[in-house]
């Protein structure tokens, strides 16, 4: 049941199956679950704020060797 209402909210985003089976671990494995889930997004977090600074830093060379010869 929640898993369908989940999957009504995220429809086209995520696939039922994978919202099924994340319903479902998560009853399984509670807190942990949680906690690797935060792991996960955590390092996922990371990983894009690396990303963003990366092409930061691209843009400002780039601007700054159109500027100076």
């Amino acid at each position: 049941m929640l898993s369908k209402e989940i999957s009504n909210k995220v429809r086209g985003q995520i696939s039922e199956e994978i919202v099924t089976e994340t319903v479902n671990q998560f009853f399984k494995q509670g807190n942990a679950f949680i906690l690797l889930e935060l792991i996960n997004l955590r390092s996922e977090f990371k990983s894009l704020k690396n990303e963003l600074q990366n092409k930061t830093e691209n843009k400002h060379n780039s601007l700054h060797k159109l500027l100076v010869p």
